[in-house]
């Protein structure tokens, strides 16, 4: 089966400089994203879940063309989207939208947001003025939000409806791929369900296929078909949803799992993590992980362990494992 977007060995790096900052050059230089492959296909939600600074976020521009990455390949429908320039990328917006975390921050707060849903359809050329109206209705009818909001500002919505407007912006246009950064982060437990059944209804309506990315390990089990956990700019484990909660193989996933609420005396105990996510230079050897694993050696300390398949379709990198 063809995947219909694939990341191979994806790298984003900045420079780190010194105490006279651009005044020389730099002296090592952070890996945000480093080796991150992932394959996403038709119809199917991916989750991506970590801690915040692993890169996620990074991940998640760069697929959508609001980062160029620094090395690596991004596929989608033949095309490797990293070679595009801007005006070749334009086409795949039509194909590809991203959902913020801060919907407000990306939408014009001097637009109502009749006119905000109506401008990615004029960008697009489809319709004339009558017909992009009955879209932006449909839209959002099918988003829990009234006719009426047609007319109001975005600062005159609530946290949730604010978030139900980035979705049908996202929407408007037809996509098939949706990029959903940390969309229910900031709502209310009660909010956050609804968003996500109705995440999981239009992607059953209108064949979308999601890459979500959260550090709620909760929140992507609920909506995920498969999860990666990602740590320090790469994956450390992938697997269908079941068997990464039934068999987690990889210490960061275990201790992801423990951090999850559960009052229940069967509640199986694993150390929680120490400390925080390092900085991942140029210098920096071994597993992503040996800097606050229980479990590292002098192996891993010093070389990267392989990212290998241990079980049908569940992948681990790790050298205690397979």
């Amino acid at each position: 089966m063809t995947p219909l977007l694939e990341v191979k060995d994806l790298q984003k790096r900045y420079p780190i400089y010194g105490p006279l900052g651009k005044l020389f050059p730099p002296k090592t230089h952070m890996n945000a994203v480093s080796g991150m492959s992932l394959q996403l296909y038709e119809g199917e939600t991916y989750g991506l879940v970590g801690e915040s600074g692993c890169g996620k976020t990074t991940t998640g521009r760069a697929i959508v063309g609001l980062m160029k990455p620094d090395g690596g390949e991004i596929w989608y429908q033949g095309q490797d989207l990293t070679k595009l320039s801007d005006q070749e990328f334009r086409p795949l917006r039509r194909d590809i939208q991203m959902v913020f975390q801060d919907p407000l921050s990306s939408l014009n707060p001097r637009q109502r947001i009749g006119a905000l849903l109506e401008e990615p359809l004029i960008i697009q050329k489809l319709g004339d003025a009558a017909s992009r109206r009955q879209q932006v209705m449909e839209i959002l009818t099918k988003v829990g939000l009234a006719a009426e909001h047609y007319f109001r500002y975005p600062h005159e919505l609530s946290g949730g409806q604010v978030q139900r407007l980035g979705i049908a912006r996202a929407l408007i246009i037809r996509p098939r791929l949706i990029v959903c950064d940390e969309p229910v982060s900031a709502l209310d437990v009660s909010i956050q369900a609804q968003i996500l059944n109705m995440l999981t209804t239009l992607q059953r309506e209108m064949n979308l296929s999601l890459l979500f990315i959260s550090h709620d390990i909760g929140v992507v089990r609920y909506l995920s078909h498969r999860i990666g956990v990602m740590y320090l700019g790469t994956l450390v484990e992938e697997a269908d949803t079941a068997s990464l909660f039934d068999h987690p193989l990889h210490p960061y996933t275990r201790a992801l799992f423990s951090s999850i609420p559960d009052f229940s005396p069967q509640k199986r105990t694993v150390a929680s993590l120490q400390g925080e996510l390092p900085v991942r230079t140029d210098e920096f050897q071994g597993c992503v992980f040996h800097t606050r694993c229980p479990h590292a050696t002098d192996l891993c300390r010093t070389t990267a362990p392989t990212y290998k398949t241990v079980a049908e379709g569940h992948k681990v990198a790790c050298h205690l494992q397979g």
